[in-house]
């Protein structure tokens, strides 16, 4: 078996921002933005780095301004979701991958990670293998301590710390997906692509119908095909934080990286700017809701 032990990775697991005035009750989430790949994970995978990456959010955080936000609280993970999926709950562990017992209460059935997503990612799209060899528990559990638990820290914090200020808090989980993907289809109605803009309310558990409406006019103002609830409807983030009778309420937004990237190359195409646009101002719109 692969010794995927390495040193002490000198790369931080999440990046944050807090306001450096005193802002609005808005935190952003950045699950899947990270790059990073540790090489000892790339040495012991089956495919290259360029592969590895086309799982995550590639542009997602410079499409929403992070290096530059101003009066949001705003947590960016670093590690690759190849490596692990922030956006799972910690016992969606998959005994496919993981050799040896799993912890009582692990999440094994669920319906993520019999499709090969489960916090250790199993696969990329199209039910590609990640791993040349299984892993044990122990890698699994440094994994988890390494990344997921620093990212959920740090995004509990700003919520906690917007809310004390504002009393609520509103909280945005950035994502983007491949243009491919289609959207679930049925007798009656044979499945389409994807629509621009998927915006995620868990059918309107995370949050007020208001503020899917909201959001969902800015981008149709601006042109965008919105879809809600599907083919997402929202992850382990939305499911974990939302409690909108407590004053949390959270949205899970969507892109399509057809509209923005090269999506074979990771890079940024020039109609980029149309998606920066409309962001802004869904942005610049919630800051004042």
């Amino acid at each position: 078996m692969a010794d995927l032990s390495s040193p002490v990775e000198t790369v931080p697991a999440v990046d944050v921002r807090r306001p450096t005035v005193r802002g609005c009750g808005l935190v952003f989430g950045l699950p899947h933005s990270g790059p990073y790949l540790p090489p000892a994970f790339v040495a012991a995978a089956r495919y290259e780095a360029q592969h590895l990456r086309m799982t995550e959010d590639a542009f997602v955080d410079a499409l929403v301004g992070f290096e530059t936000l101003e009066g949001v609280w705003a947590v960016r993970a670093n590690y690759s979701r190849a490596y692990v999926d922030v956006n799972r709950h910690p016992l969606e562990l998959d005994p496919r991958l993981i050799r040896g017992a799993l912890p009582k209460g692990a999440l094994s059935q669920s319906l993520r990670v019999r499709a090969g997503y489960g916090v250790i990612p199993r696969c990329l799209s199209g039910g590609r293998e990640i791993h040349a060899q299984p892993i044990t528990y122990e890698e699994a559990a440094r994994r988890l301590a390494q990344v997921h638990v620093p990212y959920h820290r740090a995004l509990t914090e700003a919520l906690a710390e917007a809310k004390s200020a504002h009393g609520r808090v509103t909280l945005i989980d950035w994502h983007s997906m491949p243009s491919t993907t289609l959207k679930p289809g049925t007798e009656a109605q044979p499945s389409a692509k994807l629509a621009d803009i998927v915006l995620g309310d868990l059918h309107g558990e995370a949050c007020a119908p208001g503020l899917t409406a909201f959001v969902r006019q800015v981008f149709e103002a601006h042109g965008f095909r919105v879809a809600h609830n599907h083919p997402f409807a929202g992850g382990y983030t939305l499911e974990r934080y939302a409690q909108p009778h407590k004053g949390v309420e959270a949205l899970q937004i969507e892109l399509n990286r057809g509209l923005y990237m090269d999506e074979a190359t990771l890079t940024l195409s020039p109609k980029a700017e149309r998606m920066q646009a409309a962001i802004a101002a869904v942005i610049d719109g919630l800051k004042l809701r």
